[in-house]
Order: C-alpha cells, then sequence, then structure tokens
C-alpha cells in the first residue's frame, strides 16, 4: 500500500512538472459539495453537522467523454455536538479517470492520499491515509425520453 500511496505523489509531481509545452492541458475542473443538516432529535439532543469539500483539479486528457485528472481537495466536516469523529479539517491529493455521459451519468475511479486533522481529538489528532474509491453520481428525468 506505501509503494501504491508514493507512487501516486510522484504522478502528481511529475504532472505538475511538465512545462507547458509538453502537454495541451484539457480543463481546470474545479468541484465542491456540501451539506448542512439538522438530525431532528427525539432524545432532545440537537445536532447540526456541516460536511463537504472542496475540489481543484487538472484534466491532462481525453479520450471521448473520460479525462485523466489530478487534483488537490479540502475536506471539512464539523457538528454541534463536539464528536471528535465528526469535526476535522484536512487536505488530499488524488488522481482520477472521470467519465460524464450526457445522457445522466458520472462516474470517478481513482485513488486520493489525505491528511485529516481530527479538531477535538486528546492526541495530536492526525491521521493519513490511502483511499482508493469508485464514486457515480446519475440524474433521469421521467418525462423526458
Amino acid at each position: 500500500m506505501k509503494r501504491l500511496v508514493y507512487g501516486t505523489i510522484v504522478l502528481l509531481l511529475l504532472c505538475a512538472a511538465l512545462p507547458r509545452g509538453a502537454t495541451a492541458i484539457e480543463g481546470l475542473r474545479g468541484a465542491t459539495w456540501g451539506e448542512l443538516r439538522y438530525d431532528i432529535p427525539k432524545d432532545g439532543r440537537e445536532n447540526l453537522l456541516l460536511d463537504g469539500w472542496v475540489k481543484q483539479g487538472v484534466d491532462w486528457t481525453r479520450w471521448g467523454n473520460t479525462t485523466l485528472n489530478t487534483y488537490a481537495k479540502l475536506r471539512y466536516r464539523w457538528d454541534s455536538e463536539g464528536h471528535e469523529w465528526n469535526n476535522l479539517l484536512g487536505p488530499a491529493v488524488g488522481v482520477s479517470l472521470d467519465t460524464y455521459v450526457p445522457a445522466g451519468l458520472a462516474l470517478s475511479v481513482g485513488i486520493e492520499y489525505t491528511w485529516e486533522n481530527r479538531l477535538l481529538a486528546n492526541d495530536n489528532g492526525l491521521e493519513r491515509k490511502a483511499i482508493a474509491y469508485v464514486n457515480w453520481y446519475g440524474w433521469w428525468d421521467l418525462l423526458k425520453r
């Protein structure tokens, strides 16, 4: 697993070090996701939860609707109950293959290395880990064909 993490970091550094004329950048896609949620309590314990991320990437090459993307991300999570696992802030870097089908599907396959700073942890609260992932998002309209 360490080899995979180090390989990903080296790949990201090599991509960043390429001279501007050596490759044509296909895009500079950025994205954000977030959720602010209030848990309606049955037992009187209220909780407001904020969760999300901000991501900036570089599309290095394209094959139809698929791109090779490297990115940096900032993740955040906070809750009003003060749970250690729900209070973090941390950066991440990653590489992914992203496919977008206009008919209603987005699919990403990649690996990400993240530093999670647990803000309320008793120890230093820093957790480093590599994450391999597949994520998707789909949409449709039942009135359209």
